[in-house]
Protein backbone atom coordinates (compact mmCIF):
# COMPACT_ATOMS: atom_id res chain seq x y z
CA UNK A 1 0.00 0.00 0.00
CA UNK A 2 1.50 3.31 -1.05
CA UNK A 3 0.57 6.83 -0.12
CA UNK A 4 1.23 9.52 -2.62
CA UNK A 5 0.85 13.31 -2.52
CA UNK A 6 1.93 13.62 -6.15
CA UNK A 7 -0.75 13.91 -8.83
CA UNK A 8 -0.60 10.76 -10.93
CA UNK A 9 -0.41 10.99 -14.75
CA UNK A 10 -3.67 9.07 -15.17
CA UNK A 11 -6.95 10.44 -16.46
CA UNK A 12 -9.69 10.74 -13.88
CA UNK A 13 -12.39 8.12 -14.52
CA UNK A 14 -16.12 8.50 -13.98
CA UNK A 15 -18.39 5.65 -12.87
CA UNK A 16 -21.35 4.88 -15.13
CA UNK A 17 -23.53 1.93 -14.16
CA UNK A 18 -24.71 1.66 -17.79
CA UNK A 19 -21.21 0.54 -18.83
CA UNK A 20 -20.72 -3.08 -19.87
CA UNK A 21 -18.72 -5.75 -18.06
CA UNK A 22 -17.28 -8.48 -20.30
CA UNK A 23 -15.51 -11.49 -18.79
CA UNK A 24 -14.14 -14.76 -20.05
CA UNK A 25 -16.27 -17.71 -18.95
CA UNK A 26 -13.09 -19.09 -17.41
CA UNK A 27 -13.21 -16.23 -14.92
CA UNK A 28 -16.93 -16.64 -14.26
CA UNK A 29 -16.40 -20.32 -13.40
CA UNK A 30 -13.26 -19.73 -11.31
CA UNK A 31 -12.99 -19.83 -7.52
CA UNK A 32 -12.43 -16.72 -5.45
CA UNK A 33 -13.65 -15.24 -2.21
CA UNK A 34 -14.25 -11.51 -1.99
CA UNK A 35 -16.34 -9.25 0.21
CA UNK A 36 -19.31 -7.47 -1.33
CA UNK A 37 -17.39 -4.18 -1.35
CA UNK A 38 -14.34 -5.77 -3.00
CA UNK A 39 -16.59 -7.35 -5.62
CA UNK A 40 -18.15 -3.99 -6.42
CA UNK A 41 -14.79 -2.24 -6.79
CA UNK A 42 -13.46 -4.93 -9.15
CA UNK A 43 -16.70 -4.84 -11.17
CA UNK A 44 -16.39 -1.08 -11.54
CA UNK A 45 -12.82 -1.60 -12.79
CA UNK A 46 -14.02 -4.29 -15.23
CA UNK A 47 -16.67 -1.91 -16.59
CA UNK A 48 -13.89 0.50 -17.62
CA UNK A 49 -12.09 -2.07 -19.80
CA UNK A 50 -12.78 -1.33 -23.47
CA UNK A 51 -12.82 -3.96 -26.25
CA UNK A 52 -10.13 -2.13 -28.20
CA UNK A 53 -7.73 -1.79 -25.24
CA UNK A 54 -4.37 -3.47 -25.82
CA UNK A 55 -3.47 -3.74 -22.14
CA UNK A 56 -5.22 -3.59 -18.78
CA UNK A 57 -4.98 0.08 -17.95
CA UNK A 58 -4.54 1.95 -14.71
CA UNK A 59 -7.68 3.74 -13.52
CA UNK A 60 -7.91 6.71 -11.16
CA UNK A 61 -11.22 7.50 -9.46
CA UNK A 62 -12.55 10.04 -6.99
CA UNK A 63 -13.03 8.30 -3.66
CA UNK A 64 -16.41 9.98 -3.17
CA UNK A 65 -17.70 8.39 -6.40
CA UNK A 66 -17.47 4.99 -4.68
CA UNK A 67 -19.55 6.00 -1.66
CA UNK A 68 -23.03 5.06 -2.90
CA UNK A 69 -21.85 2.00 -4.84
CA UNK A 70 -19.43 0.36 -2.42
CA UNK A 71 -21.31 1.18 0.77
CA UNK A 72 -19.93 1.59 4.27
CA UNK A 73 -19.53 -0.39 7.44
CA UNK A 74 -21.37 0.94 10.49
CA UNK A 75 -19.19 2.74 13.01
CA UNK A 76 -16.39 3.34 10.49
CA UNK A 77 -15.49 6.50 8.64
CA UNK A 78 -16.06 5.95 4.93
CA UNK A 79 -12.63 7.05 3.79
CA UNK A 80 -10.90 4.85 6.38
CA UNK A 81 -13.05 1.92 5.34
CA UNK A 82 -12.37 2.48 1.62
CA UNK A 83 -8.66 2.70 2.34
CA UNK A 84 -8.91 -0.64 4.15
CA UNK A 85 -10.70 -2.26 1.19
CA UNK A 86 -8.24 -0.93 -1.38
CA UNK A 87 -5.32 -2.11 0.73
CA UNK A 88 -6.89 -5.56 1.16
CA UNK A 89 -7.47 -6.05 -2.56
CA UNK A 90 -3.77 -6.63 -3.18
CA UNK A 91 -3.83 -9.65 -0.87
CA UNK A 92 -6.85 -11.34 -2.48
CA UNK A 93 -6.17 -14.32 -4.75
CA UNK A 94 -7.95 -15.63 -7.85
CA UNK A 95 -7.62 -19.37 -8.53
CA UNK A 96 -7.85 -20.59 -12.14
CA UNK A 97 -7.82 -24.28 -13.08
CA UNK A 98 -6.96 -24.98 -16.73
CA UNK A 99 -5.68 -28.12 -18.44
CA UNK A 100 -4.80 -29.85 -15.20
CA UNK A 101 -2.95 -26.83 -13.81
CA UNK A 102 -3.98 -24.58 -10.95
CA UNK A 103 -2.81 -20.98 -11.16
CA UNK A 104 -3.15 -18.35 -8.48
CA UNK A 105 -3.23 -14.65 -9.42
CA UNK A 106 -3.48 -11.43 -7.47
CA UNK A 107 -6.43 -9.35 -8.63
CA UNK A 108 -4.63 -6.01 -8.64
CA UNK A 109 -0.99 -5.05 -9.11
CA UNK A 110 -1.40 -1.38 -8.21
CA UNK A 111 -3.57 0.10 -5.47
CA UNK A 112 -2.90 3.64 -4.37
CA UNK A 113 -5.06 5.57 -1.95
CA UNK A 114 -4.33 9.30 -2.02
CA UNK A 115 -5.74 10.32 1.32
CA UNK A 116 -5.20 14.08 1.05
CA UNK A 117 -6.53 14.36 -2.50
CA UNK A 118 -9.30 11.77 -2.06
CA UNK A 119 -8.35 9.68 -5.11
CA UNK A 120 -7.97 5.94 -5.67
CA UNK A 121 -5.71 4.45 -8.36
CA UNK A 122 -6.16 0.78 -9.30
CA UNK A 123 -4.82 -1.59 -11.96
CA UNK A 124 -5.68 -5.23 -12.67
CA UNK A 125 -2.75 -7.62 -12.62
CA UNK A 126 -1.38 -7.88 -16.21
CA UNK A 127 -1.64 -11.69 -16.07
CA UNK A 128 -5.45 -11.32 -16.10
CA UNK A 129 -5.42 -9.74 -19.56
CA UNK A 130 -6.64 -12.90 -21.32
CA UNK A 131 -9.71 -12.94 -19.05
CA UNK A 132 -10.88 -9.45 -20.07
CA UNK A 133 -9.38 -8.60 -23.47
CA UNK A 134 -9.21 -10.11 -26.97
CA UNK A 135 -12.15 -12.40 -26.20
CA UNK A 136 -13.27 -14.14 -29.40
CA UNK A 137 -15.54 -16.75 -27.85
CA UNK A 138 -16.73 -18.17 -24.54
CA UNK A 139 -17.36 -14.91 -22.75
CA UNK A 140 -20.30 -13.24 -21.02
CA UNK A 141 -21.38 -9.58 -21.10
CA UNK A 142 -23.80 -7.63 -18.93
CA UNK A 143 -24.36 -4.07 -17.80
CA UNK A 144 -22.79 -2.98 -14.51
CA UNK A 145 -26.15 -1.84 -13.12
CA UNK A 146 -27.31 -5.46 -12.91
CA UNK A 147 -24.72 -6.39 -10.28
CA UNK A 148 -24.07 -3.21 -8.28
CA UNK A 149 -27.69 -3.33 -7.12
CA UNK A 150 -27.21 -6.77 -5.54
CA UNK A 151 -26.47 -6.93 -1.82
CA UNK A 152 -25.11 -10.47 -1.58
CA UNK A 153 -21.80 -11.78 -2.95
CA UNK A 154 -23.59 -15.04 -3.74
CA UNK A 155 -26.26 -13.18 -5.74
CA UNK A 156 -23.56 -11.57 -7.89
CA UNK A 157 -21.84 -14.88 -8.61
CA UNK A 158 -25.11 -16.74 -9.30
CA UNK A 159 -26.21 -13.92 -11.63
CA UNK A 160 -23.01 -14.35 -13.67
CA UNK A 161 -23.33 -18.14 -13.77
CA UNK A 162 -26.92 -17.87 -15.06
CA UNK A 163 -26.26 -14.96 -17.42
CA UNK A 164 -23.63 -17.18 -19.04
CA UNK A 165 -26.42 -19.67 -19.93
CA UNK A 166 -29.20 -17.16 -20.67
CA UNK A 167 -29.45 -18.22 -24.32
CA UNK A 168 -29.87 -21.88 -23.36
CA UNK A 169 -32.54 -20.95 -20.79
CA UNK A 170 -31.44 -23.46 -18.21
CA UNK A 171 -28.37 -24.63 -16.36
CA UNK A 172 -27.90 -27.62 -14.09
CA UNK A 173 -25.23 -27.60 -11.38
CA UNK A 174 -24.52 -30.10 -8.65
CA UNK A 175 -24.53 -28.67 -5.15
CA UNK A 176 -20.83 -29.46 -5.00
CA UNK A 177 -20.15 -27.43 -8.17
CA UNK A 178 -22.29 -24.54 -6.98
CA UNK A 179 -20.60 -24.39 -3.57
CA UNK A 180 -17.23 -24.53 -5.32
CA UNK A 181 -18.05 -21.62 -7.65
CA UNK A 182 -19.40 -19.58 -4.74
CA UNK A 183 -16.33 -20.40 -2.58
CA UNK A 184 -18.50 -21.56 0.33
CA UNK A 185 -16.47 -23.30 3.04
CA UNK A 186 -17.33 -26.97 3.76
CA UNK A 187 -18.45 -26.05 7.30
CA UNK A 188 -20.82 -23.30 6.15
CA UNK A 189 -24.48 -24.04 5.27
CA UNK A 190 -23.87 -27.78 5.62
CA UNK A 191 -27.60 -28.48 5.78
CA UNK A 192 -29.30 -28.01 2.41
CA UNK A 193 -32.18 -26.15 4.08
CA UNK A 194 -29.76 -23.48 5.30
CA UNK A 195 -28.07 -23.27 1.89
CA UNK A 196 -31.46 -22.90 0.21
CA UNK A 197 -32.70 -20.12 2.52
CA UNK A 198 -29.43 -18.18 2.89
CA UNK A 199 -28.05 -18.51 -0.65
CA UNK A 200 -30.60 -19.67 -3.26
CA UNK A 201 -33.69 -17.88 -1.93
CA UNK A 202 -31.82 -14.62 -1.33
CA UNK A 203 -30.24 -14.73 -4.81
CA UNK A 204 -33.59 -15.54 -6.44
CA UNK A 205 -35.33 -12.59 -4.80
CA UNK A 206 -32.54 -10.15 -5.63
CA UNK A 207 -31.88 -11.30 -9.18
CA UNK A 208 -35.58 -11.51 -10.11
CA UNK A 209 -36.30 -8.03 -8.72
CA UNK A 210 -33.17 -6.12 -9.72
CA UNK A 211 -31.61 -7.55 -12.89
CA UNK A 212 -32.31 -8.27 -16.55
CA UNK A 213 -32.90 -12.00 -15.94
CA UNK A 214 -35.22 -14.06 -13.77
CA UNK A 215 -34.92 -17.66 -12.63
CA UNK A 216 -36.78 -20.50 -10.98
CA UNK A 217 -35.01 -23.58 -9.70
CA UNK A 218 -35.83 -27.27 -9.47
CA UNK A 219 -34.25 -29.49 -6.82
CA UNK A 220 -32.95 -32.77 -8.22
CA UNK A 221 -32.63 -35.60 -5.71
CA UNK A 222 -30.60 -38.76 -5.44
CA UNK A 223 -32.78 -40.84 -3.16
CA UNK A 224 -34.09 -38.33 -0.62
CA UNK A 225 -31.10 -36.03 -0.77
CA UNK A 226 -30.96 -32.92 -2.98
CA UNK A 227 -27.78 -33.26 -5.04
CA UNK A 228 -28.27 -30.88 -7.97
CA UNK A 229 -30.12 -27.71 -8.89
CA UNK A 230 -31.66 -27.05 -12.31
CA UNK A 231 -32.04 -23.32 -12.94
CA UNK A 232 -34.73 -22.25 -15.43
CA UNK A 233 -33.67 -18.86 -16.80
CA UNK A 234 -35.84 -16.20 -18.43
CA UNK A 235 -34.88 -12.78 -19.77
CA UNK A 236 -36.61 -9.80 -18.19
CA UNK A 237 -37.61 -7.13 -20.72
CA UNK A 238 -36.45 -4.29 -18.46
CA UNK A 239 -34.87 -3.72 -15.09
CA UNK A 240 -37.67 -3.50 -12.56
CA UNK A 241 -36.05 -0.70 -10.58
CA UNK A 242 -37.45 0.99 -7.47
CA UNK A 243 -41.15 0.55 -8.21
CA UNK A 244 -41.01 -3.27 -7.95
CA UNK A 245 -38.52 -3.54 -5.09
CA UNK A 246 -40.05 -3.28 -1.63
CA UNK A 247 -36.84 -2.86 0.38
CA UNK A 248 -35.09 0.50 0.42
CA UNK A 249 -32.87 0.97 -2.61
CA UNK A 250 -29.64 2.99 -2.72
CA UNK A 251 -29.53 6.22 -4.70
CA UNK A 252 -28.12 4.27 -7.60
CA UNK A 253 -31.65 3.90 -8.90
CA UNK A 254 -31.90 7.58 -9.80
CA UNK A 255 -32.23 8.04 -13.59
CA UNK A 256 -28.76 7.73 -15.15
CA UNK A 257 -27.20 10.60 -17.04
CA UNK A 258 -27.53 10.62 -20.83
CA UNK A 259 -24.74 8.58 -22.39
CA UNK A 260 -22.09 10.46 -24.33
CA UNK A 261 -21.36 9.52 -27.97
CA UNK A 262 -18.21 7.67 -26.87
CA UNK A 263 -20.10 5.74 -24.21
CA UNK A 264 -22.81 4.80 -26.72
CA UNK A 265 -20.19 3.60 -29.17
CA UNK A 266 -18.42 1.57 -26.47
CA UNK A 267 -21.70 -0.04 -25.51
CA UNK A 268 -22.46 -0.94 -29.13
CA UNK A 269 -18.95 -2.39 -29.49
CA UNK A 270 -19.49 -4.62 -26.47
CA UNK A 271 -22.86 -5.82 -27.71
CA UNK A 272 -21.46 -6.62 -31.16
CA UNK A 273 -18.52 -8.45 -29.57
CA UNK A 274 -20.95 -10.46 -27.43
CA UNK A 275 -22.74 -11.54 -30.62
CA UNK A 276 -19.43 -12.80 -32.04
CA UNK A 277 -18.75 -10.05 -34.58
CA UNK A 278 -15.08 -9.62 -35.52
CA UNK A 279 -13.29 -6.32 -34.69
CA UNK A 280 -12.80 -5.30 -38.33
CA UNK A 281 -16.54 -5.80 -38.99
CA UNK A 282 -17.43 -3.76 -35.90
CA UNK A 283 -15.26 -0.87 -37.09
CA UNK A 284 -16.93 -0.97 -40.52
CA UNK A 285 -20.47 -1.13 -39.13
CA UNK A 286 -19.98 1.80 -36.75
CA UNK A 287 -18.50 3.96 -39.50
CA UNK A 288 -21.06 3.00 -42.18
CA UNK A 289 -24.38 3.16 -40.30
CA UNK A 290 -25.96 5.46 -37.71
CA UNK A 291 -25.78 4.47 -34.05
CA UNK A 292 -29.57 4.35 -33.92
CA UNK A 293 -29.75 1.84 -36.79
CA UNK A 294 -27.00 -0.29 -35.27
CA UNK A 295 -28.61 -0.21 -31.83
CA UNK A 296 -32.13 -1.21 -32.89
CA UNK A 297 -30.86 -4.08 -35.02
CA UNK A 298 -28.62 -5.36 -32.24
CA UNK A 299 -31.71 -5.45 -30.02
CA UNK A 300 -33.71 -7.13 -32.82
CA UNK A 301 -31.00 -9.81 -33.17
CA UNK A 302 -30.73 -10.34 -29.40
CA UNK A 303 -34.49 -10.85 -29.13
CA UNK A 304 -34.44 -13.47 -31.89
CA UNK A 305 -31.42 -15.15 -30.31
CA UNK A 306 -33.17 -15.44 -26.94
CA UNK A 307 -36.14 -17.19 -28.55
CA UNK A 308 -33.84 -19.56 -30.47
CA UNK A 309 -34.81 -18.22 -33.90
CA UNK A 310 -31.23 -17.78 -35.14
CA UNK A 311 -28.12 -19.89 -34.79
CA UNK A 312 -25.41 -17.62 -36.26
CA UNK A 313 -25.86 -14.23 -34.56
CA UNK A 314 -22.50 -12.82 -35.77
CA UNK A 315 -23.57 -12.96 -39.42
CA UNK A 316 -27.28 -12.32 -38.81
CA UNK A 317 -26.71 -9.04 -36.94
CA UNK A 318 -24.56 -7.66 -39.79
CA UNK A 319 -27.23 -8.53 -42.36
CA UNK A 320 -29.90 -7.12 -40.04
CA UNK A 321 -28.06 -3.80 -39.73
CA UNK A 322 -27.45 -3.58 -43.49
CA UNK A 323 -31.08 -4.26 -44.41
CA UNK A 324 -32.48 -2.64 -41.24
CA UNK A 325 -34.69 -5.61 -40.34
CA UNK A 326 -35.75 -3.92 -37.09
CA UNK A 327 -37.25 -0.92 -38.87
CA UNK A 328 -38.97 -3.11 -41.46
CA UNK A 329 -40.44 -5.23 -38.68
CA UNK A 330 -41.76 -2.16 -36.83
CA UNK A 331 -43.30 -0.75 -40.02
CA UNK A 332 -45.03 -4.02 -40.84
CA UNK A 333 -46.63 -4.02 -37.39
CA UNK A 334 -47.89 -0.48 -37.92
CA UNK A 335 -49.33 -1.32 -41.33
CA UNK A 336 -51.00 -4.51 -40.15
CA UNK A 337 -51.08 -5.16 -36.38
CA UNK A 338 -50.50 -8.79 -35.63
CA UNK A 339 -53.49 -10.51 -34.09
CA UNK A 340 -52.97 -12.30 -30.79
CA UNK A 341 -51.94 -15.93 -31.08
CA UNK A 342 -54.39 -18.41 -29.66
CA UNK A 343 -52.83 -20.80 -27.17
CA UNK A 344 -54.49 -23.83 -28.66
CA UNK A 345 -53.24 -22.85 -32.12
CA UNK A 346 -56.74 -23.24 -33.60
CA UNK A 347 -57.49 -20.20 -35.81
CA UNK A 348 -60.91 -18.54 -35.80
CA UNK A 349 -61.32 -18.94 -39.55
CA UNK A 350 -61.19 -22.71 -39.14
CA UNK A 351 -63.69 -22.64 -36.29
CA UNK A 352 -65.97 -20.57 -38.49
CA UNK A 353 -65.44 -22.76 -41.52
CA UNK A 354 -68.89 -22.06 -42.94
CA UNK A 355 -68.01 -18.40 -43.43
CA UNK A 356 -64.50 -18.98 -44.70
CA UNK A 357 -64.58 -22.18 -46.71
CA UNK A 358 -65.44 -20.41 -49.96
CA UNK A 359 -62.63 -17.90 -49.43
CA UNK A 360 -60.09 -20.72 -49.18
CA UNK A 361 -61.55 -22.66 -52.07
CA UNK A 362 -61.20 -19.63 -54.33
CA UNK A 363 -57.75 -18.56 -53.04
CA UNK A 364 -54.32 -19.29 -54.45
CA UNK A 365 -51.79 -21.19 -52.33
CA UNK A 366 -50.01 -17.92 -51.56
CA UNK A 367 -53.26 -16.28 -50.45
CA UNK A 368 -54.09 -19.29 -48.27
CA UNK A 369 -50.68 -19.07 -46.65
CA UNK A 370 -51.16 -15.34 -46.03
CA UNK A 371 -54.59 -15.84 -44.49
CA UNK A 372 -53.36 -18.72 -42.36
CA UNK A 373 -50.40 -16.66 -41.04
CA UNK A 374 -52.68 -13.70 -40.40
CA UNK A 375 -54.69 -15.79 -37.98
CA UNK A 376 -51.91 -17.95 -36.52
CA UNK A 377 -48.81 -15.78 -36.59
CA UNK A 378 -45.44 -16.50 -38.16
CA UNK A 379 -43.19 -19.52 -37.96
CA UNK A 380 -41.31 -17.67 -35.21
CA UNK A 381 -44.57 -17.25 -33.27
CA UNK A 382 -45.33 -20.96 -33.58
CA UNK A 383 -41.88 -21.89 -32.27
CA UNK A 384 -42.18 -19.45 -29.36
CA UNK A 385 -45.49 -21.02 -28.36
CA UNK A 386 -44.05 -24.54 -28.44
CA UNK A 387 -41.11 -23.47 -26.27
CA UNK A 388 -43.38 -21.70 -23.78
CA UNK A 389 -45.75 -24.68 -23.62
CA UNK A 390 -42.84 -27.02 -22.92
CA UNK A 391 -41.35 -24.88 -20.14
CA UNK A 392 -44.74 -24.03 -18.60
CA UNK A 393 -45.77 -27.70 -18.51
CA UNK A 394 -42.58 -28.65 -16.70
CA UNK A 395 -43.04 -25.84 -14.17
CA UNK A 396 -46.65 -26.82 -13.50
CA UNK A 397 -45.72 -30.47 -12.93
CA UNK A 398 -42.78 -29.64 -10.67
CA UNK A 399 -44.35 -26.72 -8.83
CA UNK A 400 -44.40 -26.61 -5.02
CA UNK A 401 -42.68 -29.90 -4.38
CA UNK A 402 -39.26 -31.50 -4.21
CA UNK A 403 -39.32 -33.91 -7.15
CA UNK A 404 -37.26 -37.05 -7.50
CA UNK A 405 -35.18 -37.71 -10.59
CA UNK A 406 -37.98 -39.93 -11.90
CA UNK A 407 -40.50 -37.12 -11.41
CA UNK A 408 -38.25 -34.70 -13.29
CA UNK A 409 -38.02 -37.18 -16.18
CA UNK A 410 -41.80 -37.57 -16.08
CA UNK A 411 -42.21 -33.78 -16.30
CA UNK A 412 -39.97 -33.70 -19.38
CA UNK A 413 -42.02 -36.51 -20.91
CA UNK A 414 -45.32 -34.70 -20.31
CA UNK A 415 -43.92 -31.47 -21.70
CA UNK A 416 -42.81 -33.30 -24.85
CA UNK A 417 -46.27 -34.85 -25.18
CA UNK A 418 -47.85 -31.39 -24.98
CA UNK A 419 -45.55 -30.08 -27.72
CA UNK A 420 -46.35 -33.01 -30.01
CA UNK A 421 -50.09 -32.52 -29.47
CA UNK A 422 -49.79 -28.91 -30.60
CA UNK A 423 -47.74 -29.94 -33.64
CA UNK A 424 -50.49 -32.44 -34.49
CA UNK A 425 -53.22 -29.78 -34.17
CA UNK A 426 -51.23 -27.42 -36.35
CA UNK A 427 -50.71 -30.07 -39.05
CA UNK A 428 -54.41 -30.93 -39.05
CA UNK A 429 -55.49 -27.32 -39.48
CA UNK A 430 -53.00 -26.77 -42.31
CA UNK A 431 -54.36 -29.84 -44.10
CA UNK A 432 -57.94 -28.62 -43.65
CA UNK A 433 -57.16 -25.41 -45.56
CA UNK A 434 -55.09 -27.17 -48.24
CA UNK A 435 -51.61 -26.24 -47.03
CA UNK A 436 -48.61 -28.57 -46.97
CA UNK A 437 -46.98 -29.48 -43.62
CA UNK A 438 -44.28 -27.19 -42.32
CA UNK A 439 -40.76 -28.09 -43.42
CA UNK A 440 -38.25 -29.30 -40.87
CA UNK A 441 -35.83 -26.61 -42.03
CA UNK A 442 -38.48 -23.94 -41.32
CA UNK A 443 -37.61 -24.37 -37.65
CA UNK A 444 -34.70 -22.25 -36.47
CA UNK A 445 -34.59 -23.97 -33.07
CA UNK A 446 -32.45 -27.11 -33.49
CA UNK A 447 -34.24 -29.08 -30.77
CA UNK A 448 -37.64 -28.34 -32.33
CA UNK A 449 -36.24 -29.41 -35.71
CA UNK A 450 -35.46 -32.85 -34.29
CA UNK A 451 -38.83 -33.12 -32.56
CA UNK A 452 -40.75 -32.05 -35.68
CA UNK A 453 -38.76 -34.40 -37.92
CA UNK A 454 -39.56 -37.31 -35.61
CA UNK A 455 -43.20 -36.18 -35.51
CA UNK A 456 -43.51 -36.13 -39.32
CA UNK A 457 -41.91 -39.58 -39.56
CA UNK A 458 -44.41 -40.94 -37.03
CA UNK A 459 -47.29 -39.44 -39.03
CA UNK A 460 -46.00 -41.03 -42.23
CA UNK A 461 -45.65 -44.41 -40.49
CA UNK A 462 -49.20 -44.25 -39.11
CA UNK A 463 -50.61 -43.41 -42.55
CA UNK A 464 -48.82 -46.44 -44.05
Amino acid sequence: MKRSNVVQPYDLESINIKNWVTKSNILIESTYKLSLQEQRILLIMASKVQPNDETLKTYRFRAKDFIEIVGNRKGTGFYSYLKEIVNGLQTKVLTIKEKGRQRNYNWVITSIYEENEGYITLQFHPSLKYLFLELKEKFTSYQLENVVRLNSVYSIRIYELLKQYERLRKRELTLEELRHFLAIEPTKYKQYGHFKSKVLAVAQKEINNKTDIRFEFVEIKTGRKVTSIEFIIDSSPTLNGVSSVKEKEPKLNQPPLELTDNEKENRLQYELVSLGVKPEKIEWVLSEFTKEQVERNIKYTQDRLITGDITHPHSYVIKSIQKDYAKASQESKIIKPKKPIRKELVPDFIKNADNNQQIFENSTLQEKQKLFLGENGTQKDFEEILIRIRELKKKLVLNSKEPTKEEVEKAHELAMKEVLQNMKKDLKKRQEVGLEPRLVNDFENKELQKIYKSFLQSQTSSEV
